[in-house]
């Protein structure tokens, strides 16, 4: 778990650094990700029931995963030089929010420390770290990407609060954490379709 976040914090800042040189990396890690947590995040043993297997969660993640995957092939993302003003960075601290995950998993209460900062699974999940990829993932890229892997988002973070806020109200925190999920993945699929149309407005 702790590997998983330090490999998001490298390649995060070699986007920066390095621009399109990462490109590649990222999209690989990316796609690989949400592979692993299509598969192995959407199931689970019990006692009880055995192998259990969210197969709605499991589809749409896969979709997502999918879409990655062709953009290892296409590389239509463009982490170049980008003119993005200051003020679209608001979404930048929800996303570090969302990286940290500041929640004891095994009671789903708030936790500061450090050391659960550092080695949770937030980078092993799709609810914590589509909120990082989305935030890395403007103006120049794969508006097909962005548009499936934001309303992936939107969907699995608002059920994910139904579940925490109403139906399993004692991790209310986790539903907390799912607020930079929903809210990112909204603005992004805006950004998406915003940029479709201002596209066209071109061509014509």
């Amino acid at each position: 778990m702790p590997i998983a976040k330090i490999v998001t914090v490298v390649l995060i800042v070699g986007v920066f650094l390095f621009g399109n040189k990462t490109r590649r990396v990222l999209n690989v890690y990316v796609a690989v990700l949400y592979l692993a947590l299509a598969l192995f995040q959407t199931a689970a043993v019990t006692d009880k029931y055995g192998l259990v297997v969210i197969s709605g969660n499991m589809a749409l993640v896969l979709v997502v995963a999918l879409v990655w995957v062709w953009e290892v092939v296409a590389e239509r993302n463009d982490f170049g030089t980008r003119e993005c003003p200051l003020w679209r960075w608001w979404v930048a601290p929800l996303a570090v929010v969302s990286l940290l995950a500041p929640v004891d998993a095994s009671t789903m209460t708030p936790d500061f420390s450090l050391l659960r900062l550092l080695t949770n699974e937030a980078g092993l999940t799709f609810c914590l770290m589509t909120p990082v990829v989305l935030t890395l993932y403007y103006p120049k890229v794969n508006q097909a990407v962005l548009r499936i892997s934001s309303f992936a988002g939107m969907l699995l973070g608002a059920v994910n609060m139904i579940v925490w806020f109403v139906l399993e109200s004692w991790g209310w925190w986790m539903s907390v954490l799912q607020i930079p999920l929903v809210v990112i993945s909204i603005y992004a699929f805006v950004l998406a379709h915003v940029k479709e149309r201002e596209y066209e407005i071109r061509v014509v």
